[in-house]
Order: C-alpha cells, then sequence, then structure tokens
C-alpha cells in the first residue's frame, strides 16, 4: 500500500509540474500529501505497538497501536472528512480515543478538583463522558476566516510574486524590490490562513478539536490547531516562526523524521535537521523552489541554534537585560526578512526564476546567513563569553 500510495503522490507531483497547474486551481496533491502524513505515522505507531516499551518514549508510548485495527476503522481515520483536503493529520490513537469517546473522559477525582462539570449525582463514580459544544469556537475560527478571504480578495491580486519578474520590478530600487518581496509574502499567506482555520473549524465542530481542559476548567480546542497566526507573524526566531506554521505537519516531521534519523541516546544534529528539511521538500513535490527553500532554510535553523546558544546569553545577564526588548526586535525583523526572502523560491518554483529574483535583491538573505556563519566561524564564541562574563554573568 505504501509503495502504491508513493507512486500515486510521485505522479500527482509530476502531473502537476508537467503541466504547470496553476496554484489558482484545485490541487489534488493536497489530500494525496496528508494520506502520506497519515500513512506514514500508521505505520511507524504499529512498529512502535510491537517494539519493547522499554524503548519507546513519551510520546511514542501514547501513539503506539497494539494490534492492526478493523478495515473500517482504518479507513474512517484516513479518509476523516475534517482534515481529508488540505489537513490537519492527526495520529491514528487520536481518531480512535475520538470514535470511542476516551477522548471525553473525565476521572470523577479530577472533576471534584478542577470542577470542569457540575455534578448532580448521577454520574459514574469513577468517571464521565461529556462532550462540550464546539459551535462558539468553530465559528469564530469560520469568522476570522471570512476576514481573511476579504483580504485576499482585497490585497492578494495588487502584489502577485509574478510580479517579481517583470521588467517594471527590475527598474524598482534595492529597497522597494526588498519592500514588495515582504509584501507579496505577507499577502501569499493568506490563502493559507483562509483554508486552514476552515479546515480546523470544521474539526472543532465534529469534536476532535477537544483538547482536555486547562486549569480553571476552560475547555481547549487546540488539538488538531494547523495555524498560529499571531505566533507566525509575531515570531522573533525561525524556531518559533516554524512552530507556528503548519504545525501538524511539523509534529509529523519532528516525530516520524527528525527523532526518527537520530541516533538513540544522541541529541538532534544538522544531519537531521538537514533530513528533515529535506524530506519536507520531497513532500512538496519536485520544483527546485522548494528543495532551495527548505535546504537553505536547514541552515537557517542551525544558525538560529548558534544564536540562542552563544548570543542570546549575553541580553540574560545583569548588564545587558535592558536591551533584551531590542535583541527581540531585531530578531523578529531579520526573521521576518529572511523567512519572506526564502519564500520567493517556494512560490516561483522553477530554479531560474528564483535565482533570477534572487539576484535581483542581491542574495541577501543568503549573504546575511553566509556572514552569520563566518562570524561564528571566526571565533565568536569566545568573544561572547567574556561579554557574558562582563555583564555578570547569565540571571537565574
Amino acid at each position: 500500500m505504501y509503495i502504491f500510495l508513493s507512486f500515486i503522490i510521485n505522479n500527482s507531483h509530476l502531473f502537476r509540474q508537467w503541466n504547470k497547474v496553476s496554484l489558482e486551481r484545485y490541487d489534488p496533491t493536497g489530500p494525496h500529501m496528508v494520506l502520506v502524513m497519515k500513512l506514514t505515522s500508521f505505520a511507524f505507531n504499529v512498529y512502535d505497538g510491537r517494539r519493547p516499551i522499554k524503548e519507546l518514549t513519551p510520546h511514542q508510548k501514547s501513539k503506539s497501536i497494539p494490534s492492526l485495527p478493523p478495515l473500517l476503522e482504518f479507513l474512517g481515520y484516513i479518509f476523516f472528512f475534517g482534515g481529508f483536503l488540505i489537513g490537519p493529520s492527526f495520529d491514528f490513537m487520536e481518531y480512535r480515543r475520538f470514535v470511542n469517546m476516551e477522548m471525553y473522559r473525565i476521572d470523577k477525582t479530577d472533576n471534584e478538583k478542577h470542577k470542569f462539570i457540575k455534578d448532580d449525582g448521577k454520574l459514574s463514580k469513577r468517571s464521565l463522558y461529556v462532550i462540550p459544544d464546539g459551535f462558539i469556537p468553530a465559528m469564530r475560527k469560520l469568522v476570522v476566516g471570512l476576514f481573511l478571504i476579504v483580504c485576499l480578495v482585497t490585497f492578494g491580486g495588487k502584489y502577485p510574486f509574478e510580479w517579481t519578474l517583470s521588467e517594471e520590478f527590475k527598474n524598482l530600487s534595492f529597497v522597494n524590490r526588498l519592500w514588495y518581496v515582504q509584501v507579496a509574502a505577507f499577502c501569499a499567506r493568506f490563502r493559507y490562513y483562509v483554508i486552514w482555520l476552515l479546515a480546523e473549524g470544521s474539526c472543532i465542530l465534529s469534536g476532535i478539536g477537544f483538547n482536555g481542559y486547562d486549569g480553571i476548567g476552560n475547555v481547549k480546542w487546540n488539538r488538531v490547531t494547523n495555524i498560529d497566526i499571531i505566533g507566525y507573524e509575531t515570531a522573533d526566531n525561525i524556531k518559533q516562526l516554524l512552530e507556528s506554521w503548519n504545525m501538524n505537519t511539523n509534529k509529523w516531521l519532528k516525530n516520524y523524521v527528525y527523532l526518527r534519523v537520530t541516533p538513540p541516546g544522541q541529541k538532534p544534529g544538522f544531519i537531521s535537521t538537514i533530513t528533515t528539511f529535506g524530506i519536507s521538500a520531497i513532500w512538496h513535490g519536485f520544483y527546485p523552489g522548494y528543495y532551495l527553500t527548505f535546504i537553505t532554510g536547514a541552515f537557517v535553523q542551525n544558525l538560529h541554534r548558534k544564536i540562542h546558544r552563544i548570543v542570546r546569553p549575553i541580553f540574560l545577564t545583569n548588564r545587558f537585560a535592558q536591551y533584551k526588548p531590542l535583541y527581540n526586535f531585531l530578531g523578529w525583523f531579520t526573521t521576518q526578512i529572511i523567512i519572506n526572502y526564502l519564500v520567493v523560491s517556494f512560490m516561483l518554483l522553477t530554479l531560474e526564476n528564483s535565482l533570477y529574483v534572487w539576484k535581483l535583491i542581491y542574495c541577501c538573505g543568503h549573504v546575511i546567513i553566509l556572514l552569520a556563519n563566518v562570524f561564528f566561524w571566526l571565533g565568536a564564541g569566545k568573544i561572547c563569553k567574556r561579554i557574558i562574563a562582563f555583564g555578570g554573568g547569565v540571571l537565574n
């Protein structure tokens, strides 16, 4: 089945590429990509269900499948309507707990402690099952989605990425070219925000979006959240930004690629990072633009780790803590410029067009990445340690 699915999705990607299917049209590779996430995670979870418990991580234990499910249950998971077309994807055990209502079970003792719901004395002595009403949270997703549709219709067409290939764009100054790329990338995100919010709303309305209660008894509907718009737009580092975008795909990549290719007992390194970004590129398709975006993204992620480990502690010292807001602002500014710069190849897709536009903005993103790595290669770590010592050490 997995070989057959790989054949189908590869041919779908090639069909889209050879026939130059526009993003303005329906893209049949979307459901296939969701199926890849579900089936590969299902396969790993079945594999984990047959491994010794002591070898499993807490996440693997919670998602492991000890025995193969009935065919009807398996098909219900694969073709679940809430996330079939464009996601969000989720693990099989989450779907099973949704279907058998274990997702909604509340222990009697926990209810007495947190007062999740009112106990009228007729409830089970051990546990109770309560399905919260997700209508209002789902409608919030719908309202925000409709607002973003208006934004997409109003502004999206005014700043197309294709205009970067025109003579008019070429005649702009460097600053105006770079500014246009930033605005175009921002407007291009509207379509993703819309489809993910509407899909999340359908999952919440069905009930699978339920994720328990917080400490004061409020219902959480973030089990299958796929986008954190505020988190993405205000992220001051690439890690936070990526964790806010296509969140369930990132969970899939983390749990079934990033951590799986890391040898047991070792911390994930650059090999794990570049492998994960490479798999993400293949998952998206065969356009060169995807590989330019994701491979460069791996270097950005690796650079972030160095900055977080070496530079950030400077602004946690007593002497320099007052400049932490400035550090955060510069982090946000640089992160947004670089990610919007990388989006150029993701949107233009072809090697020729991507390199042409990057050349017009002097490959500024790659220059920043290169200079930052040279900075660390020349011994920035030692300098930063001296500055930290001068600042009185990192505050507790």
